[in-house]
């Protein structure tokens, strides 16, 4: 089982990636197990609206989460290394629904 974390507006399968990643407003978060999806969960981003630190705040979910990817925009220099040194997989999709991107995503693992 995998769990992808995509940054999304109001979030779910038929919402596009947001387009930053530190302050989209939800984080969609699929499990997959055998290229099916098992669960769909929307949490809100606590770095949505963060004066400063929304990519750091934004990573602290995903981990509490348990995420083993992300898929979306490139997240800026601090966060990636917080996901790196959290292991979690940074995917770069852009422009897809992500109902759309998932098969991307794990053809990617």
């Amino acid at each position: 089982m995998v769990k992808i974390a995509f940054p999304t507006d109001k979030g779910g399968l038929d919402d596009y990636i947001y387009d930053r990643f530190g302050r989209t407003p939800t984080f969609t978060i699929v499990e997959v197990e055998d290229s099916e999806i098992k669960n769909v969960k929307i949490v809100e981003n606590p770095g949505h609206k963060a004066g400063s630190g929304a990519g750091i705040k934004a990573v602290q979910k995903l981990i509490e989460e348990k995420i083993d990817v992300v898929a979306g925009p490139n997240p800026g220099p601090n966060s990636y290394m917080a996901l790196q040194q959290s292991n979690i997989k940074v995917v770069t999709v852009l422009g897809l629904k992500v109902k759309d991107a998932i098969e991307h995503v794990i053809k990617q693992l």
